[in-house]
């Protein structure tokens, strides 16, 4: 399933498997100025050579290595040969040998497994094309590899998977809570007017929505502060917190999960308060209540 949609010069190819007529799951690339800015998963690999077109694409930038993102560049350095591809010196190997990625089974199912691709430069400090320029900024946190690239003329940030909007109620378990705060704290210092996100749905007043998952996620953090001091364990933050697991976490056979971000937020508390262990070793606190039992039981 293919959507095409037309922001001004820059073009938005949005995809996605479809299961019973509705899309699972939206992935975004970007043309502008003869520049494509990621390449969607292998399955609508076609689609996306069909959208665009005759729309000469010079140069592909990756944002991250997730197989969404990287998975139309082996049909598209067909097509394109000429075309230069940059990422970031983390990502390269993942685009060379897509097997390091390991996919759960819910990913090769909804995007499936990418082909290598070799060729692929570097990042340097800007991508050029005739009329623009896009700055490259690292931008942690989804994934420890992941930039953006900001067009500082007409202020338009492709923020890839940086920024994905709502609220979170389950993370996968590599995700970085510090490194995510401070991601979008610099896409809010760069005070974008546009934000074009890996999902498609593009932001022309992004300020407020950067700035509220911003209190969002740090409100989060002291909530997982409050109720560790009060004695709570993850499994009981995740009920007071989200009211149970969410659908999600069945899905992703555990990839995604209440508890990850939980854990997350303790990661992240514990970057401020020497005096606490790794949230690995933390050992429960025990109640009255668990004492009263354990007493009874002996």
């Amino acid at each position: 399933m293919i959507e095409v949609q037309q922001h001004g010069p820059v073009v938005a190819i949005r995809m996605a498997r479809a299961l019973f007529g509705r899309p699972i799951y939206w992935t975004t690339a970007y043309w502008v100025d003869g520049l494509l800015i990621d390449s969607g998963p292998p399955c609508t690999a076609r689609e996306l050579l069909r959208a665009l077109g005759r729309r000469p694409v010079e140069q592909i930038a990756i944002t991250h290595m997730h197989e969404d993102h990287i998975g139309g560049l082996y049909l598209l350095r067909r097509r394109y040969p000429q075309a230069v591809i940059w990422a970031s010196h983390r990502t390269i190997p993942a685009i060379q040998d897509p097997r390091q990625l390991d996919l759960h089974l819910y990913r090769r199912l909804i995007w499936g497994q990418p082909r290598p691709v070799s060729g692929v430069r570097p990042l340097e400090l800007a991508i050029h094309t005739p009329e623009h320029r896009f700055r490259v900024v690292e931008a942690p946190g989804h994934s420890p590899d992941h930039v953006v690239f900001f067009e500082p003329r007409y202020r338009w940030l492709f923020s890839g998977d940086a920024f994905i909007g709502g609220r979170d109620v389950a993370w996968p378990r590599e995700a970085d809570m510090f490194a995510t705060i401070s991601t979008l704290r610099t896409l809010a210092e760069l005070r974008p007017e546009r934000i074009f996100p890996g999902s498609g749905n593009v932001r022309r007043t992004p300020l407020p929505e950067l700035h509220g998952k911003i209190g969002h996620l740090l409100t989060l953090c002291r909530e997982v502060a409050r109720l560790e001091a009060a004695g709570m364990d993850p499994e009981e933050m995740v009920v007071q917190l989200f009211g149970g697991e969410p659908p999600i976490r069945f899905w992703t056979g555990g990839h995604f999960a209440a508890i990850h971000l939980v854990e997350a937020c303790r990661e992240y508390n514990r970057l401020f308060r020497a005096d606490l262990p790794p949230s690995g070793r933390r050992r429960r606190r025990t109640t009255r209540r668990q004492g009263d039992r354990e007493r009874d039981n002996r």
